[in-house]
């Protein structure tokens, strides 16, 4: 029974299964690796090829309108984009300018909050020690003369003035920013000399690449509406700021349309970013300040939840845990610009893996599509 038992013939589906599973964890081990790995030169690829793929379109409108050939047409597209990321360079560092001459009344506000908290705590402190004085005896009050408040008060090192704290902090966010748009400013100059030869040399994406065809034209799709909104989400999110007084108002208003291409987080960190300088204005009253807030808020609030999925709807055709899941990922891997990839690359490995037969289930839970037996749902796709 025993020497049958082990002569009994394996399944070879069933090694096969096994082999394809342990084959595919190992591709995606080596895959991952070589994402993270290769990121100084993938990460301005992808940008450039996504930037190519918004901006074909005027590209072409150049070529008809002006009747100019490819190569002047992506000559003017590169200086535009040129002037672009010069105009933005200049307005950083002109709302570095306004919030260095900003700093003393920061600075006073500061020191304004410091001697309040010093005040109340030191209230807070006398009080308890009347009411303990009430209940304790008066042989266990008695302390060495050494250890009086006042005495351990004149012993204690002086603390470090406010003015030194806020000097610290705006010496070191502006130099962070600094730091920050160095690298901004290097990498957008690797991603625009890909632009510039891609657009030369990139042809029209014909009916013999349909997989090409769909992911371009839904991520252009999806580029061009997130574009349209962030822009007008920046520009009233700028001017509500400007409108109330706040330094680095136009800084906030790129910053928010910037950050409104990273789904769910970005709109949440836009409004986050000029509370600091809100909260500190030593001009602002409560009720101003209060207004300020919920003004900004409240138009990241409308433009992410009312005016986003009424004009886009599910344009990336994505669950939003799926969505999220990439954003965890793509951040892992590249960083903040990997964030700001993490929707339109997931969106077009959906497409291709819809297009393989083994694993368009999967693409299908990516969408969120769901049988009434728990499958995922097989839908076609329609070219």
């Amino acid at each position: 029974m025993v020497f049958s038992f082990f002569m009994i013939p394996k399944d070879p589906t069933t090694d096969t299964r096994v082999q394809t599973v342990c084959l595919m964890a190992l591709a995606v081990v080596a895959v991952t690796f070589s994402i993270y790995w290769l990121r100084p030169v993938l990460v301005p690829l992808v940008v450039a090829l996504i930037v190519v793929s918004g901006v074909s379109p005027i590209l072409t409108t150049l070529e008809r309108r002006l009747g100019v050939n490819r190569l002047i047409a992506a000559g003017l597209t590169f200086v535009s984009g040129v002037g672009l990321m010069i105009a933005f360079g200049f307005s950083v560092w002109m709302s570095m300018v306004d919030l260095n001459a900003n700093s003393e009344m920061y600075r006073v506000r500061v020191q304004e909050i410091v001697d309040w908290a010093e005040l109340r705590v030191e209230a807070i402190g006398s009080r308890m020690e009347e009411e303990a004085a009430l209940f304790l005896p008066t042989r266990e009050l008695s302390v060495d003369a050494t250890k009086s408040p006042e005495i351990v008060k004149a012993n204690e090192p002086p603390m470090r003035d406010a003015s030194e704290f806020v000097d610290a902090f705006i010496r070191d966010g502006i130099s962070i920013i600094s730091q920050a748009f160095i690298n901004l400013v290097s990498t957008c100059a690797i991603v625009m000399i890909y632009v510039f030869f891609l657009l030369i040399g990139t042809p029209t994406v014909g009916d013999d690449w349909p997989m090409v065809r769909e992911i371009d034209q839904q991520i252009r799709s999806y580029l061009g509406l997130k574009t349209i909104i962030s822009i007008f989400t920046g520009l009233a999110f700028g001017i509500a700021l400007r409108m109330f007084g706040v330094p680095m108002a136009f800084t906030f208003g790129v910053l928010a349309f910037l950050l409104n291409f990273v789904p769910n987080i970005g709109p949440l960190v836009a409004s986050l970013l000029p509370i600091p300088l809100i909260l500190l204005n030593p001009e602002g009253s409560i009720g101003w300040m209060a207004s300020a807030i919920v003004v900004t808020c409240g138009i990241q609030g409308i433009s992410g939840n009312l005016i986003e999925p009424k004009i886009m709807g599910n344009s990336s055709d994505l669950h939003p845990v799926t969505v999220l899941v990439a954003l965890m990922f793509w951040g892992m891997m590249w960083g903040v610009i990997g964030m700001f990839l993490a929707t339109p690359i997931t969106a077009a490995m959906k497409i291709l893996l819809q297009r393989i037969d083994s694993t368009r289930p999967l693409a299908d839970l990516m969408a969120g599509r769901f049988s009434a037996n728990g499958a995922a749902e097989d839908r076609s796709l329609v070219v």
